[in-house]
């Protein structure tokens, strides 16, 4: 049957649809003004949470870069102060030769005693250099001077521990010096130089990894030769086996996990191209060691050993394969020499037992990755090898303990000018050899924080670029897209007006 529309019924519908195009043209103005695809919640609800996920980030990124650079000042502040205490000692060292030759004086030697007097007051400045504020070697006590004169010596009132910065989501930065290194006034120190961090094994703790750092629980995607995508959830592993029996499971043996040939970290297997990333910003492979791309159907992680303990076995310890039992040590101390047999020994605790045992006031310390010989004085001792095998070099302790003293050899020095004795002017060279090595080997620690700083903010920036770039997949207009559409709705608008405006002008003439 026929049916009639009414004028009204009419005039709605072409309203409707004249605000229907009015609608998409602004949004569609709106993201070529914005240049943004996404402009509230309404228009992807779904990106949405992407976009946010990405700027949190982005943020987070921004924060450790602000770390970085302001951690900077403080690791380029003691590079500086330790380039200073370098040239000071060797001023020292020339005020030593010059004063205890045949063409000094007393008289040259009286003088020289202002000069030290000015080498401890120029040492103490250097050594309380503030960086916004702070002193950088009083270790965490950093709003008081570090050092202070006490009469005619110099008093540490600082305290030894380290202060760091997070430089990444799973990583840190150590950037201080405590004075107390300075000092020497407790012990001696033969640092070690072997590594002996235990190999993985599958009973191995997650949580004792990276040099007992730990990892980061959560989830990872493997993405193999063959296009297969599979995601792989480890938040409930606990030892290495348990990581190794999720890749196995969630790939159903496409892709295989195991220990690597040294047992320092993972292998995966499949076909190639492996392709391993964390998911949802999380860094669960990076700190398995296994994030990365290997174009071979092999990927070999990185180096997540744990770090060594009185518990480690020494024969979970490539330096020591094919060495044990180990054997025996001297050391010698004052001229008196002291031989310890460590062949009884089964774990680095058994190694500590034993040398203290046989050498009282002094121990094994163990380091993260080694160990080194600690004195309760601060006389020089001597470790060597006694017969094969070289225990003292496997071990990594063969050399010299010395203490470190820096404004006790200026005091000795001082003594020894007011005393017009030669011999103990030239004796203070000794100490002062010692003190150049090791601020050597500070400034090549420091060396290395700023390197790493360096590595740390190229990677940060890095991956700043990619979140920025996902960010601008999920956020972004296509301009090239939308200012064709845009043109198209103002048309489509422009030509509704107008089919509009005839009929109702058509309907208005009828009327009258």
């Amino acid at each position: 049957m026929p049916m009639r529309i009414s004028d009204n019924y009419l005039s709605k519908i072409l309203v409707g649809d004249l605000n229907r195009s009015l609608g998409a043209m602004l949004n569609l103005q709106r993201q070529a003004s914005t240049m943004q695809r996404v402009n509230s919640f309404a228009d992807d609800p779904r990106a949405v949470g992407a976009i946010q996920r990405y700027n949190a980030l982005i943020s987070s990124n921004d924060q450790y870069l602000r770390n970085i650079t302001r951690s900077s000042v403080i690791v380029d502040n003691t590079d500086t102060a330790l380039q200073d205490m370098s040239a000071l000692l060797a001023e020292v060292r020339e005020l030593a030769l010059r004063e205890s030759s045949a063409v000094a004086t007393t008289q040259t030697r009286a003088t020289a005693m202002i000069q030290v007097d000015n080498l401890t007051g120029r040492l103490m400045d250097v050594l309380n250099t503030q960086v916004e504020g702070n002193y950088i070697f009083g270790g965490t006590r950093t709003d008081v001077p570090p050092f202070v004169r006490n009469g005619s010596t110099v008093s540490y009132q600082g305290n030894d521990e380290l202060f760091s910065t997070a430089t990444g989501p799973n990583s840190s930065q150590v950037l201080n010096i405590p004075g107390s290194e300075f000092l020497g006034s407790l012990s001696s120190l033969l640092p070690g130089t072997a590594d002996l961090a235990p190999r993985l094994s599958g009973t191995t703790l997650l949580s004792d990894l990276n040099m007992g750092a730990g990892w980061t629980a959560g989830s990872f995607s493997i993405r193999d030769g063959n296009g297969d995508f599979f995601s792989v959830n480890v938040s409930a592993a606990v030892t290495v086996d348990d990581v190794i029996t999720a890749i196995n499971s969630a790939t159903g043996g496409a892709v295989t996990a195991s220990l690597n040939a040294d047992s320092t970290g993972f292998e995966i297997n499949g076909t190639g191209p492996l392709q391993i990333d964390d998911i949802d910003g999380r860094s669960t492979a990076s700190s398995l060691g296994i994030q990365g791309a290997s174009a071979a159907s092999t990927l070999i992680g990185r180096d997540v050993r744990p770090a060594v303990s009185a518990a480690t076995l020494l024969t979970d310890i490539a330096a020591l394969d094919g060495n044990l039992p180990l054997g025996i040590i001297d050391v010698e101390v004052a001229g008196v020499v002291t031989s310890i047999d460590l062949s009884g020994a089964t774990t680095l605790g058994d190694l500590q037992t034993t040398f203290s045992a046989a050498m009282p006031g002094y121990q094994l310390r163990l380091d993260s990755s080694g160990i080194s010989v600690v004195s309760g004085s601060t006389e020089t001792f001597i470790v060597r090898n006694n017969g094969l095998p070289n225990t003292a070099t496997l071990l990594g302790i063969e050399g010299t303990g010395t203490p470190v003293r820096m404004f006790g050899v200026l005091e000795d020095l001082h003594a020894a000018l007011a005393a017009d004795d030669p011999d103990a002017i030239r004796g203070v060279l000794v100490e002062v050899d010692s003190l150049e090595q090791m601020i050597q080997a500070q400034l090549i620690k420091v060396g290395g924080r700023q390197q790493d700083m360096e590595w740390a903010s190229g990677l940060l920036m890095q991956r700043d670029t990619q979140l920025r770039a996902k960010l601008s997949l999920e956020k972004d207009a296509d301009v090239a897209k939308v200012s064709a559409e845009l043109a198209a709705a103002e048309m489509s608008y422009q030509s509704s007006l107008l089919v509009t405006s005839k009929l109702f002008q058509s309907n208005l003439m009828m009327y009258l």
